[in-house]
């Protein structure tokens, strides 16, 4: 398995090598298919974080993330989307959402921020029928990694 900072590494990587796509973005709910491997390299990038908490629930898995939005500012990118994530023995999938972002000169200089404080986990079944369970309402975030 990959360190915390290789992932990183990797994940800067690729948002350069696919920055340029989200200028021609259109037509799509998400930033999944133009960003490369973005999505499970955020979500491989949380999985190694959260396992170095001992506050966090241990038996959870990291799946993959839906990128709702990015924007890049100067040499810092943000991210936003939808983490989909469930418990180990089992394959029920639940989602929550989460902010990430990353200087693009220095790939150690990143903030991710996960779950809602007040917001409940959605089961995956239930986002498929509401996918704007999440949007707006997100203001306290309940976990933060550097």
């Amino acid at each position: 398995m990959k360190s915390t900072n290789e992932i990183a590494k990797m994940l800067l990587e690729e948002l350069l090598k696919n920055i340029n796509n989200i200028n021609n973005f259109k037509n799509s709910n998400y930033y999944n298919e133009i960003l490369g491997d973005t999505s499970f390299l955020l979500a491989g990038l949380l999985h190694t974080m959260i396992k170095k908490e001992p506050q966090i629930d241990q038996k959870v898995w990291i799946d993959d993330s839906l990128i709702t939005n990015i924007n890049q500012v100067d040499n810092i990118i943000s991210i936003e989307g939808i983490m989909i994530w469930g418990e180990n023995g089992t394959t029920e999938q639940w989602v929550d959402p989460f902010y990430f972002t990353i200087n693009l000169n220095n790939d150690s200089a990143y903030k991710f921020f996960f779950k809602d404080l007040y917001l409940s986990e959605l089961s995956y079944d239930d986002f498929k029928e509401n996918r704007n369970y999440y949007s707006d309402k997100v203001k306290n975030w309940k976990y933060e990694f550097n």
